[in-house]
């Protein structure tokens, strides 16, 4: 039976690390953990409140709001500002 052995010399080890660490910081940095950033902001923009008599859709960045009351008759919308309307004055 033939027995393998394995030798390894101290540049040889030391270029087999530097070329694992480069492997794993350059796919670390990425333009897509740039981008990411930038839409957190619109996946929690909208807020939608249903109750049992009305709806309301809020735009947490703008402060505008639609409305859907629960009136007897047809469905409507409402549009509305959340500024304006609850301005202190």
């Amino acid at each position: 039976m033939k027995t393998i052995t394995i030798t390894l010399d101290l540049k040889s080890l030391c270029i087999g690390a530097l070329g694992v660490l480069a492997v794993v910081s350059l796919s670390n940095f990425n333009k897509a953990d740039e981008k990411r950033a930038d839409t957190t902001d619109e996946v929690r923009r909208y807020m939608a409140i249903a109750g049992d008599r009305e709806t309301i859709i809020l735009d947490t960045k703008t402060g505008k709001f639609i409305l859907n009351p629960g009136y007897v008759g047809r469905p409507r919308w409402i549009k509305g500002d959340f500024s304006t309307t609850h301005d202190e004055k």
